[in-house]
């Protein structure tokens, strides 16, 4: 009889002891990065990375690549001495744990290629400063994320981030005059966090090498440093600051002098010129183009003067394009959903346009598979010139079906805002010709973009239409890996713990869970004996 108590306790034991091997390997297996599941159950996907972003992640891993992440985040003390302050110090922290929610996702998706480090400034001095001194950080600098990329055989290439101004769009409203003698402060707000496309975007342009040259043509257009409009809405500060993080060198070039493109041209950029481009120089350009140049027109409609709006002259009649000298307007969305509801005109809006982008050239397939809104200002129409043997055309950027060329009214021949009486249509602003190269030459297809309107200048860098133009050079500098990384709006969806919790979470895990088990083995043992 004693021999079968032992034998059943035995039993119990042993299913005890098997429930907690079963228990312990499934928390090892739910923990490993390759056999991981990830769902996302927020409304709209919100933690739900770009699809780009996963397939460079996962592209990264096959490859064998190490990616790491350091984080040197300085502790925040103290509390603001004014509004403003405290919530610069909320915005801080909020920040930190975004990117540190979004950093956990880049790991699950690298798997074991990718490793976060935290630097604890007051416990581990030694490491953070060996860290400070590697990635040439200062505590001046706030929080910032170094974000390391080494491929096989190779040294490693890292990038700093700051969380404020890469990682976050922060805004500092105007609170506007008070009635007393000091003004009200005005209190930042943190409106966006771009974390996926800043990160992302460094990722990508750490696996690329050298330093490719754009020249901006000054003789007719606007140019690094001799921009008249730089700073306000309609410079292109933004613009070249985007270019240079990208690893571009900004030149300045004058045909008139050199009489042809310097030889370590990329790209060379044009943009808004107000005069045709001369012969002598139409014909440099196209030369260029012919022996596989990139060239990036940005037309823009200048006002009711037509010498300050080229139509291409002799390059467009080499290339096969040329532009109106009248804008192109489209009516304003009634706002009510309707397909093909009838929109409203006789508003200055009528002269900002959102754009079809193409699905099928490479600039803008990202941004359309994306559902990116896209828009324009002053735009003109691109259309087809002749055809040229060795030219091969694709639309681009094409406004919706209720669009007509503006029709002068008044003396001064600015354009009426009303739609005229007649069939209203699409209208094509932007193109992408390939020029082959002459017959037996051994060069690369010349590519040139050609758009008609507003989308690179500081406001619409703001608004976030600049990236198709920082695509259009990334793409002509054969630099396909870093088109288009755009993150989804993400937002943080996380519990916050406290430490009271915290513990309770540990007795239930390491507790509670086997002395389950154990009480369950008892009730099975007592209640075999009573049989």
């Amino acid at each position: 009889m004693k021999a079968r108590r032992f034998v059943l306790l035995g039993n119990l034991l042993l299913g005890g002891l098997l429930m907690l091997v079963v228990w312990a390997l499934l928390v090892w297996v739910a923990s490993r990065p390759a056999l991981k599941a990830l769902i996302d159950l927020t409304p709209q996907r919100i933690n739900t990375v770009d699809p780009v972003t996963e397939e460079l992640l996962k592209d990264l891993r096959r490859q064998q690549a190490a990616i790491d992440f350091h984080l040197l985040l300085p502790p925040i003390e103290g509390q603001g001495a004014d509004q403003a302050q405290q919530q610069a110090l909320v915005i801080r922290q909020r920040l930190r744990d975004l990117t540190e929610l979004l950093l956990k996702r880049y790991q699950y998706l690298g798997g074991e290629s990718v490793v976060i480090h935290h630097y604890d400034f007051y416990r581990d001095a030694q490491t953070t400063r060996d860290a400070a001194q590697k990635y040439d950080y200062k505590v001046a600098e706030g929080e910032v994320l170094v974000v390391s990329v080494q491929m096989p055989g190779k040294e490693p290439r890292f990038r700093k981030l700051s969380l404020v101004s890469d990682l976050a769009v922060i805004d500092l409203p105007n609170s506007g005059p008070t009635a007393g003698p000091v003004p009200k402060v005005s209190v930042p707000v943190l409106k966006d966090f771009k974390g996926e496309a800043a990160i992302s975007s460094a990722i990508k342009s750490l696996l690329v090498q050298g330093v490719p040259v754009a020249y901006v043509l000054r003789d007719y257009s606007v140019a690094p440093g001799a921009d008249r409009h730089a700073g306000t809405a309609m410079g292109y500060d933004s613009f070249f600051v985007a270019l240079e993080r990208a690893g571009f060198e900004l030149r300045n070039l004058s045909l008139r002098g050199q009489g042809k493109v310097p030889a370590d041209a990329a790209l060379v950029l044009v943009l808004e010129p107000k005069q045709e481009i001369s012969d002598r120089d139409a014909e440099a350009l196209f030369a260029y183009v012919q022996q596989g140049g990139r060239l990036l027109l940005n037309y823009v409609w200048a006002g009711p003067v037509d010498d300050m709006n080229p139509t291409g002259g002799k390059l467009g009649e080499l290339l096969g394009y040329e532009l109106s000298t009248q804008p192109v307007f489209h009516l304003i969305p009634d706002g009510t959903g309707r397909a093909g509801g009838k929109g409203l005109d006789g508003n200055p809006g009528v002269g900002t346009l959102q754009l079809r982008l193409s699905r099928n050239h490479p600039t803008t397939l990202r941004l359309a598979e994306g559902g990116r809104s896209f828009e324009v200002g002053a735009a003109r129409e691109v259309r087809e010139r002749g055809r040229p043997q060795n030219v091969r055309r694709e639309p681009l950027l094409q406004t919706y079906d209720q669009g007509w060329l503006g029709v002068p009214e008044g003396p001064d021949g600015f354009p009426s805002l009303r739609a005229p009486a007649i069939q209203l249509r699409p209208f094509e602003v932007g193109m992408a010709l390939e020029v082959q190269p002459e017959a037996g030459a051994a060069t690369r297809p010349g590519q040139v973009v050609v758009v008609a309107g507003h989308f690179a200048i500081n406001q619409g860098m703001k608004a976030g239409f600049g990236d198709f133009a920082v695509n259009v050079c990334n793409w002509m500098a054969e630099r396909r890996v870093l088109l288009d990384i755009e993150g989804s709006r993400y937002e943080a969806k996380f519990m916050q713990l406290q430490p009271q919790q915290l513990e309770r979470v540990w007795w239930f895990l390491c507790v509670g869970v086997p002395g389950a088990f154990a009480l369950l083995g008892l009730v099975v043992f007592f209640v075999r004996r009573r049989q």
